[in-house]
């Protein structure tokens, strides 16, 4: 007998087109459940007084009343949000609710969910940190330590409520074990890539691209390649050298700063260009780092690019290189993983997970430029090197297919859905 389609409500406080992980993360699964016949609603803070209510995707997204951060004003919060839920769940109607963090959305659906004898599952992707550090406190100071303590005592008492959460991976499960979640029953669930969708070294030639060649795929066309020429013109790639990319938003934890200074170290040694592609309140500084380090000629940023810029963009590169210090999975190793990159990365949190040194990339000391620059030149001048840890990085990720991510959150759904009705049975009887 088929199952049940179910409603699916998700809550987060930082959705697309806010950038973010966490926001990325929820909207790819939630897409992907809707692709399966499951009816799926997010609600998440708008920008600004009004409420919205649109479908984006196949999503039902509502955006509610809101507030800037006043640490950092590109991001929303809700506090308003308690006064939205009564009619949301009765429109919705939802089968059950995957709350993605614990702040006002997600403690406001949290209420009503147990008011109506909703299941509830919680999604990890949060750390202190990504908050604290668009703050001008110090890391590792007494106040620090006290506000981190209190973020995780926060999270703690809403997540211990919770029967079920999931996390992406085994780092993050034993973080959230470490700082007092042992309640619910965690179960570590990748966020998951699609990786067909991304583009091996087979399929687009690094250094011998042409054009006009055919790419061993029948979907790339004459317009395919009139894309792949304007990506190469608009960021003004040097096809002639090798490209070095991180993708991510520019901020204090992601350490761009340390590649800057990990790339001047040997810019006298062998030739690069270094793809900076996204945006962020460090733009300006990491700028001045470049031309201090006197790499500005060899350093492109990008800005935010288009998926299917991105696409390409990871198609033309030869190495990945980031030295983020807060990574509970990350994103964008995925996906330069997809596109069958070496990966040179800081050895912090979870990375080590996706990164195995030696096999797949390098791995280096957070922080240290002069063993990041070490690792980079050792990739940079042998290209074999680089294909074959880049074959590897694509069979690697092969073990966090999507449609293995969403298998697995529909059989907690379901599990979860059949429990409740269970018990609703038994204390009507």
């Amino acid at each position: 007998m088929l199952k049940k389609r179910l409603n699916i409500f998700y809550t987060i406080e930082c959705y697309l087109p806010t950038i973010s992980g966490s926001g990325i993360a929820t909207k790819r699964i939630a897409t992907g459940l809707v692709k399966r016949g499951h009816k799926v609603a997010v609600a998440c803070p708008g920008k600004g007084f009004a409420v919205e209510k649109n479908i984006e995707d196949g999503v039902i997204v509502y955006r509610l009343s809101s507030i800037p951060v006043l640490i950092y004003r590109e991001y929303y919060f809700s506090p308003f949000a308690r006064r939205y839920m009564d009619n949301i769940f009765d429109e919705f109607k939802p089968d059950i609710v995957n709350l993605e963090d614990h702040f006002f959305v997600s403690t406001a659906a949290y209420f009503e969910a147990n008011k109506r004898g909703i299941p509830v599952i919680g999604t990890n992707h949060f750390h202190p940190g990504n908050i604290l550090q668009h703050s001008k406190i110090k890391k590792g100071t007494s106040l620090y330590r006290v506000l981190e303590r209190r973020f995780w005592a926060s999270f703690v008492k809403l997540f211990n409520e919770l029967p079920v959460v999931t996390t992406p991976t085994n780092v993050a499960a034993d973080i959230i074990r470490n700082v007092g979640l042992t309640k619910p029953t965690i179960y570590v669930i990748s966020n998951g890539i699609s990786v067909e969708s991304y583009f091996s070294s087979e399929n687009l030639g690094r250094k011998d691209f042409n054009p006009g060649k055919d790419y061993n795929n029948s979907n790339k066309s004459s317009d395919w390649d009139k894309k792949v020429i304007g990506v190469v013109s608009k960021y003004r790639i040097d096809e002639k050298s090798p490209i070095l990319i991180p993708v991510s938003r520019l901020e204090k934890e992601k350490r761009v700063d340390v590649l800057i200074r990990a790339l001047s170290i040997i810019k006298d040694k062998t030739s690069f260009q270094f793809l900076v592609v996204g945006k962020g309140k460090e733009r300006p500084n990491l700028e001045k780092i470049a031309k201090k380090c006197s790499i500005s000629n060899r350093v492109i940023f990008t800005g935010c690019v288009s998926d299917s810029e991105l696409l390409i963009l990871y198609g033309l590169s030869d190495v990945f290189l980031t030295a983020s210090e807060i990574e509970l999975q990350g994103l964008s190793i995925m996906e330069a993983m997809a596109s069958s990159l070496p990966v040179v990365a800081s050895s912090s949190m979870a990375i080590p997970e996706l990164v195995k040194d030696g096999v797949n990339g390098f791995l280096f000391q957070p922080g240290n430029s002069r063993e990041a620059s070490e690792k980079i030149l050792l990739l940079l001048k042998d290209k074999k090197l680089r294909r074959r840890m880049g074959e590897n990085s694509r069979k690697l990720i092969l073990e966090h297919n999507f449609e293995r991510t969403l298998d697995e959150f529909e059989k907690l759904y379901y599990s979860l859905v059949s429990s409740t009705l269970y018990a609703r049975k038994v204390s009507a009887s």
